[in-house]
């Protein structure tokens, strides 16, 4: 005989809703609403290579005050 699981209405109301927010992620890259992941990603990189100096200068700054109050 089959084992049954026991119906989950939360996992499956969350499973819908991860569906859902997946077909309007998809809609919005589709009409150029929303970037796709991997413009998102080079923007990042993007921003993380012009700031980088000024990221460690600052960490730099506030590791030494943090050594000579």
């Amino acid at each position: 005989m089959p084992k049954f699981e026991k119906f989950d209405a939360q996992k499956q109301i969350r499973e819908l809703a991860q569906a859902a927010r997946r077909i309007q992620i998809e809609d919005l890259i589709r009409e150029g609403k929303m970037p796709s992941f991997d413009r998102v990603v080079a923007a990042i990189d993007e921003t993380r290579q012009k700031y980088r100096a000024r990221i460690l200068a600052a960490r730099q700054k506030k590791s030494d005050e943090r050594r000579n109050p």
